[in-house]
């Protein structure tokens, strides 16, 4: 079992990351690990089906 998608969570980890620029400070913001926030945007990239950031 994957890690859980919660639409919320990542909408509002998609906004972290684009005003603080990057997944490592949005991390910080949040109190999350940077992989918990990487995790997280590939669960909404995939819902979507398009990249959101150019890695």
């Amino acid at each position: 079992m994957g890690p859980a998608f919660d639409v919320l969570k990542s909408l509002e980890i998609f906004l972290s990351v684009t005003e603080t620029g990057s997944m490592t400070d949005a991390s910080r913001r949040l109190g999350v690990t940077q992989s918990a926030i990487s995790q997280q945007i590939k669960l909404l990239e995939a819902d979507l089906g398009t990249p959101l950031f150019d890695r």
